[in-house]
């Protein structure tokens, strides 16, 4: 039995720390045993990311993590410390972590959750520091195929970073119902560089008043009320705002919807929940070639299996939702070969395998 000391972010409402609550819960019972130490930033709100307030909070925390770990690491026999970071100033906790591993002589994981990581490890001192960093660590685990060919080209890091994408449960053999294309979602934190208001904009667009947009996520009152301004008359007719839904009411408020749309440009997208769901009902994505997106949404034969339109553009998006309610039988071919990957590349058992694997890889060095 393995001793893995998962440093991550344990409250909230990010994808990180929803990641995690799920990794602790089902992963390797019987050959790992996960000691959870939280890592959540006090001190600000999720949607706050200016300087002043992360520099200060994550100082402040700084502290608090080293001790929590220490204390771990002399009461526990750790074979592993596995941390998740979304860079940024983390970087310094990321060095602080790979530092007391490399003194207690344990194997560490940097588990890159973010999606910006090229244009990070080009920035002039902060990329240094990145890559420094990174050094550090016995291996490197990132979401996406661009950031794994970026860093296996610096020196130091080509044997030890790895592809490790997110997983969830699918169901086996699932039949791809006939769509109208008529019902679109967005489902997630109402975020504004999510490409909301382009995407509440394109549904505005198109002339056929058939088309539905609901939005399910929670969100500040100034974005509600920006939403409500862009649609007019048409809240409630054409557009709902449904507010937060539990998780399991969202998927299956999702199952009944025929397009799943997060054209996102938010900074630090990594490799969004709410599309593996959507492809693991069959539903037609549409979105960005952000992070971890466009691995996503190419199919297991390098074709795509859903649309990728580009960021801030409402033209694009009402362009691929007309597509869609043109061309039905060729968006529920993407919509089956959008499920075939999901099912191939990113169903919980194959990437718990590949996790397993890893570790094992660190146990024999």
């Amino acid at each position: 039995m393995k001793n893995i000391l998962l440093l991550t972010p344990l409250t909230g409402n990010g994808g990180i720390a929803s990641w995690s609550h799920k990794f602790i819960k089902t992963f390797g019972k019987d050959n790992y045993r996960i000691i959870p130490v939280d890592r959540a930033v006090r001190g600000r709100s999720f949607d706050d990311n200016s300087l002043w307030s992360r520099l200060t909070a994550g100082i402040k925390e700084m502290k608090v993590i080293k001790r929590k770990v220490k204390e771990v690491i002399q009461n526990r026999n750790v074979d592993i410390i596995h941390t998740t970071t979304s860079g940024s100033f983390g970087t310094f906790r990321d060095y602080m972590i790979a530092k007391i591993a490399q003194r207690s002589n344990i194997h560490s994981v940097m588990h890159c959750r973010y999606g910006c990581i090229t244009e990070d490890v080009h920035k002039c001192i902060y990329g240094w520091f990145l890559r420094y960093t990174m050094r550090q660590f016995s291996q490197v685990w990132v979401l996406d195929s661009r950031s794994l060919k970026t860093l296996r080209q610096i020196k130091g890091l080509e044997d030890k970073v790895y592809l490790t994408p997110n997983s969830i449960a699918v169901e086996e053999g699932l039949e791809i119902t006939h769509k109208n294309y008529q019902h679109i979602a967005f489902i997630g934190n109402l975020i504004p560089t999510k490409g909301l208001y382009e995407l509440v904009q394109a549904v505005c667009k198109l002339p056929d008043n058939r088309v539905r947009l609901s939005i399910v996520g929670s969100g500040d009152d100034d974005t509600v009320n920006h939403i409500k301004a862009i649609v007019g008359d048409k809240i409630d007719k054409q557009i709902f705002i449904l507010g937060r839904l539990p998780n399991v009411e969202a998927v299956e408020f999702m199952n009944t919807v025929d397009i799943v749309a997060l054209p996102t440009y938010y900074p630090w997208e990594a490799f969004p929940i709410s599309i593996l769901e959507a492809m693991s009902l069959g539903k037609l994505v549409i979105s960005t070639p952000r992070a971890a997106i466009k691995d996503m949404l190419t199919a297991l034969d390098g074709s795509e299996c859903g649309i990728l339109v580009k960021e801030h553009s409402i033209d694009d998006i009402a362009k691929a939702i007309r597509w869609c309610m043109d061309n039905p039988l060729k968006a529920d071919e993407l919509c089956y070969k959008a499920y075939q990957k999901v099912y191939n590349a990113y169903r919980m058992e194959i990437v718990y395998g590949l996790y397993d694997s890893l570790y094992h890889k660190l146990s024999e060095q």
